[in-house]
């Protein structure tokens, strides 16, 4: 996303802004799609990573060559690193939706944040401030208070609950080697290379554990590149967008609003209430989000960005 020259700080402060918004909508209509999909946990993540490479490949696929092609060896090796990371995100978190509790699953994968912020402190030394990290704790309050009105039908197992957090993990590790590597990157050179890697990876994990990727219904098919354009290409490639301008945690609390942005079109989509204590926990989340966003408001690096051309 090119970012034309003479934009005022504020100016460029709003785009940020809408960028960010726009990624939260979109991440939000994947659990609903992924509920809407006749498929196994890896068999939707394979698609959903497989088919976002394929349209961005499509569409900006020689600018990103051109970039690959300029940059160094290790900084690939971080893009597929950084696939990994994504693939292991997807398909822990969605498996273990079917061995423990929703809301122990949601509650534990919101903790991403937090190892976002401790890997970014003491990994890529940036400081955080006071008024982030009041945000970052009373979003995440909400987002688990979200969490635990939710219902959930399965046991509370140790395993799954361990896959939550091996999901958490692997999401503060994608984000933060984002934020490293497009330091130095574009955006559209690291996530085709980042969803490359990561649709790789579900194919040789389907692969190993026997999951179908043939044989659906076209429905299924049609949901398939849904989730890849709307979550993934839209909502994913929105937040690794902003990671080029933003700190890491700030991004990371930011998708706290999906959870929020998800209860909102389940009522519209499933007919599924919404209590007045969610509400609560939605104006709680949201409530965090802005002042983490505020604490951060015009970084130094923002202000050159908005004064030059961004070179993507």
């Amino acid at each position: 996303m090119p970012i034309a020259t003479n934009i005022s700080p504020n100016r460029f402060s709003l785009i940020i802004a809408g960028v960010l918004l726009m990624g939260i909508i979109a991440v939000s209509f994947a659990s609903i799609l992924i509920r809407w999909a006749d498929a196994p946990a890896l068999s939707v993540a394979f698609y959903r990573l497989l088919l976002a490479s394929v349209v961005l490949s499509i569409t900006h696929g020689r600018i990103a060559a051109a970039h690959l092609r300029r940059t160094s060896a290790k900084l690939i090796g971080l893009s597929g690193l950084s696939g990994l990371a994504l693939a292991v995100h997807f398909a822990a978190w969605i498996h273990s939706l079917s061995l423990t509790s929703v809301a122990s699953s949601v509650v534990l994968v919101a903790t991403t944040p937090i190892w976002v912020a401790i890997g970014t402190y003491f990994i890529l030394r940036e400081p955080l401030r006071p008024t982030f990290i009041i945000g970052l704790l009373i979003a995440m309050s909400g987002a688990m208070f979200i969490g635990v009105l939710d219902t959930g039908t399965g046991a509370d197992s140790l395993i799954g609950n361990a896959l939550a957090v091996v999901g958490a993990l692997a999401a503060a590790v994608y984000m933060l080697i984002g934020r490293r590597v497009q330091r130095e990157l574009s955006t559209w050179a690291y996530v085709i290379a980042t969803y490359g890697a990561a649709a790789m990876t579900l194919w040789l994990w389907a692969l190993l554990a026997r999951s179908p990727l043939l044989g659906f219904a076209w429905h299924t098919y049609g949901l398939f590149a849904l989730i890849a354009l709307v979550p993934q290409v839209i909502g994913h490639t929105s937040f690794n967008w902003a990671l080029k301008h933003l700190s890491a945690p700030l991004v990371s609390v930011t998708l706290l609003g999906e959870p929020v942005g998800a209860s909102a079109l389940a009522y519209f989509l499933l007919d599924e209430k919404i209590s007045y204590s969610k509400m609560i926990a939605a104006v709680l989340t949201l409530g965090g989000v802005v002042t983490a966003v505020y604490s951060e408001r015009m970084p130094a690096a923002n202000r050159a960005a908005a004064a030059t051309l961004s070179g993507e």
